[in-house]
């Protein structure tokens, strides 16, 4: 096997290069080079105005949709709170027994597993 690959190597037409540069190619080369560059950066200036123009059209369309964002965001946050201000299901009296009472305190309390050095201490400290 090993003398096959050897054959394949010692062939006339191996040892040649298979690549070929026409005649004067590297000669007009940088030539060549600058004037496509000079060719592009024509174009490039002919094609930035409308460039520009859609530059300013996509600003004022993203202005536009932050402006809507925020106008749907303030929205809903004004009827959400005010949907959420109703009370009418629980009478006020109800509501205020509530929170004045001592027994709601004392659950609190007994919850927390506060003594009243612990609540002296705490009131001591604001």
């Amino acid at each position: 096997m090993n003398n096959d690959f050897n054959d394949i190597f010692d062939k006339e037409q191996l040892r040649q290069n298979p690549f070929k540069v026409p005649e004067g190619y590297f000669d007009t080369l940088n030539t060549r080079i600058m004037e496509n560059v000079a060719r592009q950066a024509s174009t490039e200036e002919k094609s930035e105005k409308p460039a520009q123009a859609k530059n300013v059209r996509m600003h004022v369309l993203r202005w536009a949709a932050a402006c809507a964002c925020v106008l749907v965001i303030g929205v809903s946050a004004v009827l959400f709170t005010f949907k959420d201000t109703d009370t009418s299901e629980v009478p006020a009296t109800a509501q205020q027994s509530f929170f004045t009472s001592d027994d709601a305190f004392n659950q609190a309390a007994d919850y927390t597993m506060l003594d009243n050095h612990d609540m002296y201490q705490m009131l001591a400290e604001e």
